[in-house]
């Protein structure tokens, strides 16, 4: 069995006291892809394409989570210091 293309690792970040979470990519558009899928009518480089493309997707994902995630966190720790 194969490991995956992407791996997401987790991180935090401390700013002004509020630990935010962090996503970063391992692999993605850097990792090796396997060029064994040639054929007839170009077949080969149309699913290295549409590889290439998933993985800029997902990774574009992973980074959209992080912001979201920080944008959040850092919401309800000015929620909560408003209300003090």
């Amino acid at each position: 069995m194969e490991s995956a293309a992407i791996r997401v690792k987790a991180t935090t970040d401390n700013v002004a006291g509020v630990k935010l979470p962090r996503f970063e990519c391992e692999g993605g558009a850097d990792a090796s892809h396997r060029s064994d899928l040639t054929g007839l009518g170009r077949g080969g480089q149309q699913v290295q394409s549409c590889r290439k493309a998933y993985l800029q997707a997902a990774t574009l994902m992973v980074k959209l989570a992080s912001l979201q995630t920080s944008f959040l966190t850092l919401d309800e720790a000015i929620k909560t210091t408003n209300r003090r």
